[in-house]
């Protein structure tokens, strides 16, 4: 049997995300917390600013991820979608694709538990647009996804950011941004739309291998 080596890599950039959850997230403090809604619905949105697997360059590419989860997110079973980057080359696409299955270790392998049989109901090449334009920050698939998180205003003068820190979180930085997100699916795996709803982003550093 052929033994297939770990790559090494790490990733760095902005994560951002939206659920159907009210601010803040019971779920973002811990999987065992009841949803707002007894299920939940999620996008995150993923911008790489550097990082590398392997000798793959990943700097400027972009990825989200969706789900719908029946319950608390600890008990797992969560219908899980990828949307890789359609301007990523055949091997950056598979790069992408290690990474977010959790094959070569790091954060994802940790979420990757949780998805129905530990895999993506569905992996999809599609264009993807990520903007930050100050205090929002958007991702948008045309005809598939969209999602939109405003930062809150915070301090005595209400131009400061509200942040969280020290919250463990597998995926997030250490400081998390809070914030309120629109955002809609329309994916032949699920179709829901809110307004509204919880948001934050923080900066990522991720490796593995």
């Amino acid at each position: 049997m052929e033994l297939v080596m770990a790559v090494d890599w790490t990733a760095q950039g902005d994560l951002f995300e939206g659920c159907n959850c009210n601010l803040l997230c019971p779920c973002h403090v811990s999987f065992r917390q009841p949803p707002t809604m007894g299920y939940c619905d999620t996008i995150w949105a993923v911008s790489f600013e550097q990082g590398s697997y392997g000798d793959v360059d990943l700097a400027g590419l972009n990825a989200a991820i969706f789900l719908h989860c029946l319950g608390n997110m600890a008990d797992g079973d969560w219908t899980t979608v990828l949307y890789v980057d359609d301007r990523s080359s055949p091997e950056q696409d598979q790069a992408l694709r290690a990474i977010f299955s959790g094959d070569d270790g790091g954060p994802w392998g940790v979420m990757s538990q949780f998805y129905t049989d530990g895999k993506y109901a569905a992996i999809k090449r599609v264009p993807l647009e990520m903007t930050i334009d100050g205090r929002t920050r958007t991702i948008t698939a045309p005809d598939r996804l969209f999602l939109e998180m405003q930062t809150l205003r915070g301090g005595e003068d209400r131009q400061g950011l509200v942040t969280i820190n020290n919250l463990r979180n597998v995926i997030h930085g250490n400081e998390h941004v809070m914030g309120l997100s629109n955002f809609n699916v329309k994916d032949e795996t699920m179709t829901w739309e809110y307004q509204g709803k919880h948001g934050l982003y923080s900066k990522f550093d991720w490796s593995g291998g």
